[in-house]
């Protein structure tokens, strides 16, 4: 009995897990859990056949003096934890790297990529026959044929299953998550074996050594395990996203309920259909947010399934408007041209008898690319879901931006009344409207029933009046760090008010926006949002507990980034992008 296996363990394996679980776990969400779950349990069970004959052979050993002699099926404890935590690692270094990904659009990918099916599963067939014949010869190549024996096959099944949507993922997300753990696990296998905590027997194994203690069939070993782990996240990923796509294809507006059966089944009927406009609009969503509110896109990697895609079009039509608005306009269509456009389209969709959310409005006779976006966000607004009269105090909103005039020396936030209202039409409408969307999602899950008693009503309507300020929060942030940017084109959001309590005008901040006054003004805005903050923290653990996690690491991590670290060089600049909080 010895302890060097479990020392092992303490020095490259559990810290490494306990670091990644720290950092990674207000992410996890619960279909992550559920993957890796699977997984583990998938690859100790397959393993401890194959591995319990290696050892029975005697082609692996293990010195007495270096295990503690717990055993299942001659393996010792130690060898199994390090299945499943190998297994574990991996498999979260994937989730990592996945986590930005929208995994409905790489299934339009899928077709064009067919073709690689059969040549994959040619290799594959060969190599296992190789191993095969690697076995019958003996000798110093019967580990390496044993590694493929057992390999191939898994192999063979998940690249079958899913091999066009692993070729369509960017390849960071999967070549990262199999070689990082590998060169890592390459070193600590050398460690190990050069210090005796296991041994390949001599007679079975090729001999030939990487570097100085990694035998070539380790290295091979690790590679191929580590393979078979993304890969089968890969294949899990590709029935949530069949599944997620069948979500938003769906005609019927409440049909949110997640079947992790008709998943499946999608992924094994041969060539599934899928719709490329749906795709594409879906794409296009994702591709403006990545390109123009990264914060946004980001933020929405938080939540899960159907909620992330209708948050995406939320945000999505939040940014087309901020950009109609506050983008270069022609005479003839001006930022108020957008707005009543905007809302004569919200009037017609919320009027019309169809309930069809993908149904297109008429194009205008003289459409124009900026006709097209307004259209494809407003196709794409999951307005069945959300409340109307947010919809229309946000485009309120965006007019109170139109109202300012510098050669007028109009500045319509004149009083910390009128900062609030502002705060409430351009951000607490957007807190209102993620909420809708929470909501509707969490009442049509199967496993949440929805319940009308007294108690839930009254503390829904607390926690939206807490969205309400918690937005103010937010937006009061986004001014402060703006300064800089605003005044270059001529908006100081900053009360008139507290500018005249500061010997200040509006001209003073468009003129020097860096001043040591305006500096003082920044800091009384960022004190402001932090009263807001203070007043609806608390409801954010009140929220449903598939997104109170999210809601709280990105209201935290925004407060953190922006109100802890000083600020004072954004005013000299060019800001940001300019967010709905």
């Amino acid at each position: 009995m010895g302890l060097d296996y479990v020392i092992f363990h303490c020095i490259y394996t559990v810290p490494l897990a306990v670091i990644f679980s720290i950092l990674y776990g207000p992410f996890l969400n619960r279909p992550e859990i559920y993957k890796i779950g699977t997984l583990i349990t998938i690859a100790v069970v397959a393993t401890i056949p194959w591995d319990s004959y290696l050892i029975r052979t005697h082609i692996w050993s293990y010195a007495p003096e270096s295990v503690i002699g717990y055993t299942l099926y001659s393996i010792p404890a130690e060898e199994v934890f390090f299945v499943a935590i190998q297994t574990y690692l991996t498999s979260l270094l994937y989730c990592v790297l996945r986590k930005p990904l929208v995994l409905p659009i790489y299934l339009r990918e899928c077709a064009s990529q067919s073709r690689a099916r059969g040549p994959g599963q040619a290799f594959l067939v060969a190599t296992f026959a190789a191993g095969i014949a690697l076995c019958y010869s003996a000798g110093e190549l019967t580990y390496l044929g044993l590694i493929l024996i057992w390999v191939c096959p898994v192999l063979l099944l998940q690249w079958s299953l899913s091999c066009e949507f692993l070729i369509a993922l960017p390849w960071k997300v999967t070549v990262l998550p199999v070689c990082l753990p590998t060169l890592y696990l390459w070193f600590a296998d050398a460690n190990a074996v050069s210090a005796g905590t296991w041994t390949i027997e001599n007679g079975t194994k090729v001999g030939y050594q990487l570097w100085n203690g990694l035998e070539l069939e380790e290295a091979v070993f690790f590679l191929v395990t580590n393979m078979m782990v993304v890969v089968g996240m890969a294949s899990m990923d590709y029935a949530f996203a069949i599944e997620e796509y069948r979500i938003l294809s769906s005609k019927e507006p409440s049909s949110v309920d997640f079947s992790l059966k008709l998943a499946l089944k999608g992924i094994v009927s041969r060539s599934p259909q899928f719709d490329a406009r749906i795709l594409g609009r879906l794409s296009e969503a994702v591709v403006c947010l990545k390109q123009k509110s990264q914060s946004m896109f980001l933020g929405s990697a938080l939540f899960q399934g159907s909620l992330r895609m209708d948050l995406i079009f939320l945000y999505y039509f939040c940014r087309v408007m901020d950009d109609l608005v506050d983008g270069d306009n022609t005479p003839d269509h001006d930022a108020q041209y957008w707005i009543s456009e905007c809302s004569n389209a919200l009037d017609s969709k919320l009027n019309s008898s169809t309930t069809e959310q993908h149904s297109d409005l008429p194009s205008p006779p003289t459409a124009s690319p900026k006709h097209e976006a307004l259209q494809s966000a407003l196709d794409q607004l999951p307005l069945s879901k959300l409340s109307q009269k947010s919809l229309y105090d946000l485009l309120r909103g965006f007019e109170m931006d139109l109202a300012f005039d510098v050669d007028r020396n109009q500045f319509p936030i004149r009083t910390e009344e009128d900062l609030d209202l502002y705060a409430y039409r351009v951000a607490s409408t957007v807190a209102t409207l993620v909420l809708d969307l929470v909501y509707h999602h969490q009442n049509h899950n199967k496993n949440n029933p929805p319940s009308s008693s007294p108690y839930d009503v009254q503390n829904r309507q607390k926690l939206t009046q807490a969205g309400l300020t918690m937005g103010k929060a937010l937006q009061c942030i986004n001014i402060a760090r703006d300064i800089g940017r605003d005044a270059a084109i001529n908006r100081v959001y900053i009360p008139t008010t507290w500018l005249t309590d500061a010997g200040l005008t509006p001209l003073d901040v468009i003129r020097h926006p860096t001043s040591d006054k305006v500096y003082d003004l920044q800091r009384r805005m960022l004190d402001h949002a932090d009263i807001y903050y203070g007043e609806s923290r608390a409801a954010i653990e009140e929220l449903p507990a598939c997104v109170r996690g999210p809601v709280r690491v990105t209201v935290e991590s925004y407060f953190s980034v922006v109100v802890g670290e000083e600020v004072k060089c954004c005013l000299e600049g060019n800001g940001g992008e300019v967010e709905e909080g």
